[in-house]
């Protein structure tokens, strides 16, 4: 019987396919404990959030009797705090299901997203208002300035409509040509792209894409010399393009795959990760392991008593993309 690897159908032997297996369902025990200890907390922050409703309507006669706003506001202030923590919680349960971490959350961070600009234009000037403010993206053509995309990054469950007004008064105060909300939240209809108030809402797997497109509309317009009317109208039609079913559909589909795409990536390099610690730790065993027993034939050898086996002490593996990022 030939045996393969479930992630990446390489082949292996019997005993090392069993052990992936058994390594898989001691991830999946993890990560369903994980779930269970979410699923408590949600429910007791729900519990919390009731018993606060409930402390509320008590005391709402006994505070309007005595005129205690204070603890109204408090008792107010509380159950917001409640129902925040409940939506961060609901939020670590999607990202658990869908395999997500905070780590793999990726272009949604200005920090990320900067450097992948700066990675994909290094012709262009990108600059960075710091934590929390937005991204400008100066596109450059013959020497001068063809334009500006301004960039918003929200990395929030569902899409606010405060984080769309945000971004549209940054593309106005900036004076911005195109403005484009990167986020990681969902709402009713949207796939991957959307447009609303005159902005680009887009996941984080669409934006490099979404800025080529505008950036090569930007060139384009510089090198047609158009003044500011007509700028205005091609970057609308080239808006209304976008949303069409002739480039929206294929956008959001070619989002989907990303994200898809990056997941299961993830998943394999995590996999393989744990397969070359263990094989490396098996090495350094079986060679401690030998040379105990080579140093022991020539004490033997030499009338002398041979050494208790002691404990292998060995470096950690060190793999040459960690290597890399250090640098």
């Amino acid at each position: 019987m030939t045996y393969v690897c479930p992630l990446c159908k390489s082949p292996l032997t019997k005993e090392h396919y069993h052990n992936v297996l058994k390594r898989q369902n001691e991830q999946q025990r993890i990560q369903k404990g994980q779930l269970e200890t979410l699923k408590r907390q949600i429910a007791a922050a729900v519990q919390k959030e009731k018993e606060l409703r409930l402390k509320a309507k008590r005391d709402a006669k006994a505070a309007r009797q005595a005129g205690a706003l204070n603890e109204r506001k408090r008792t107010g202030r509380l159950m917001a705090g409640q129902a925040e923590k409940i939506k961060k919680l609901q939020e670590k349960v999607r990202m658990l299901k869908s395999g997500e971490t905070h780590q793999s959350i990726g272009l949604a961070d200005e920090p990320v997203l900067v450097a992948r600009l700066q990675q994909e234009f290094p012709d262009d000037r990108i600059e960075h208002a710091g934590k929390g403010g937005d991204i400008l993206h100066f596109v450059q053509f013959d020497s001068s300035e063809a334009g500006c995309i301004v960039y918003e990054c929200k990395h929030t469950p569902r899409i606010s409509g405060d984080h769309i007004v945000q971004t549209a008064r940054a593309k106005a105060t900036r004076r911005a040509d195109y403005a484009i909300l990167v986020t990681t939240g969902t709402r009713k209809g949207f796939s991957g792209l959307d447009h609303e108030s005159g902005i680009f809402i887009v996941a984080q797997a669409g934006v490099l894409t979404l800025a080529r497109i505008c950036r090569h509309t930007l060139v384009a317009m510089a090198k047609a010399q158009l003044d500011a009317a007509a700028r205005a109208a091609t970057a609308q039609r080239l808006m209304d393009y976008i949303i069409s079913p002739n480039c929206r559909t294929p956008l959001e589909q070619a989002i989907g795959h990303t994200e898809r795409a990056r997941k299961k990536l993830a998943k394999e390099m995590q996999q393989h990760l744990r397969d070359w610690k263990e094989r490396y730790e098996l090495y350094n065993i079986i060679q401690h392991d030998v040379s105990h027993v080579e140093i022991n034939i020539s004490r033997v050898l030499d009338g002398q008593e041979p050494l208790q086996l002691a404990k292998p002490k060995f470096e950690p593996l060190a793999l040459p993309m960690a290597e890399a990022r250090e640098h």
